[in-house]
């Protein structure tokens, strides 16, 4: 039996999952997934100028933020199945689907398993869509199949959880933030336990989503930055272009950092409008 309260719903694995519904009165829906680490209340600059015209929904995916902590189905293709799970629970229709960093691959993985059910764009915002892929375009700190770089990762979260998430911080701003935000997006990050974000990155590291773009058929935008977390993410930005002979709306967040949206939210809300409202 379907289960909802106020601000959740537990999807049919028995998670509960959290998430924020604005202007439910407004125009075609929006639905932003966050990246690894990170929560639904990362775009809490975004709300106001992407709920006026449309209906926003912000979701904090299994084991982040404030939905279950489960040990169960750490995987993208779980998360991509409690995303269409939560459109169905709300009846959305004609949504635009956007992932940021780690979420663009639970976005690649609802297409995956669903097609365009419920969709009318997708997109992703400064991704590693195969963060373990040899090749030259890859600018993730594992690439290569770097095993030896991810247990040494692993083993720095469990020694000092709070250092690690504080330099993971750092890396995405394209300046180095104040302390009271770094104190609050590392925060924020401590919301997910260790043992439980290593499931899902490991999952992660192995997936090649890249050729997922070539398979969609409903306009499609990507977004890239430049910033430590993805230190070429504007080339990487440029190899998904070509994957699908630029048939995207594209756009470069030029000296912004991982979370542009933070540092520079108009800029980011009117690219996000702009493919909402005008790319066909």
């Amino acid at each position: 039996m379907i289960k909802s309260r106020d601000n959740f719903f537990q999807v049919s694995d028995g998670a509960w999952i959290y998430f924020e519904d604005y202007g439910k009165d407004k125009g075609d829906p929006i639905v932003i997934l966050h990246g690894y680490l990170c929560s639904s209340k990362f775009f809490y600059k975004n709300i106001e100028g992407l709920s006026a015209n449309h209906r926003l929904v912000l979701v904090d995916w299994r084991g982040h933020g404030s939905s279950s902590k489960t040990l169960q189905n750490l995987t993208m293709e779980r998360c991509a199945k409690d995303i269409h799970e939560l459109i169905e629970h709300l009846g959305l229709e004609d949504v635009t689907l956007l992932g940021w960093s780690m979420g663009s691959s639970v976005v690649m993985e609802y297409y995956e398993q669903f097609g365009a059910d419920h969709l009318k764009k997708i997109g992703v915002i400064d991704s590693a869509l195969y963060p373990f892929s040899p090749e030259n375009w890859n600018s993730h700190s594992l690439a290569g199949f770097n095993m030896d770089g991810m247990t040494a990762t692993l083993e720095n979260a469990m020694v000092n959880h709070d250092a690690y998430t504080r330099a993971f911080t750092r890396i995405c701003f394209h300046e180095p933030p104040c302390k009271e935000v770094e104190d609050w997006v590392s925060t924020e990050m401590k919301k997910l336990p260790v043992y439980i974000a290593f499931a899902l990155y490991n999952d992660f590291l192995f997936k090649d989503y890249t050729p997922t773009l070539q398979k969609i058929t409903i306009p499609l935008m990507i977004c890239c930055a430049d910033s430590g977390a993805i230190p070429r993410g504007i080339a990487m930005g440029r190899h998904y272009r070509d994957l699908v002979g630029g048939k995207c709306y594209y756009h470069e967040f030029l000296n912004l950092g991982h979370v542009m949206f933070l540092e520079d939210p108009e800029q980011f809300n009117g690219t996000v409008l702009e493919f909402v409202e005008q790319y066909a």
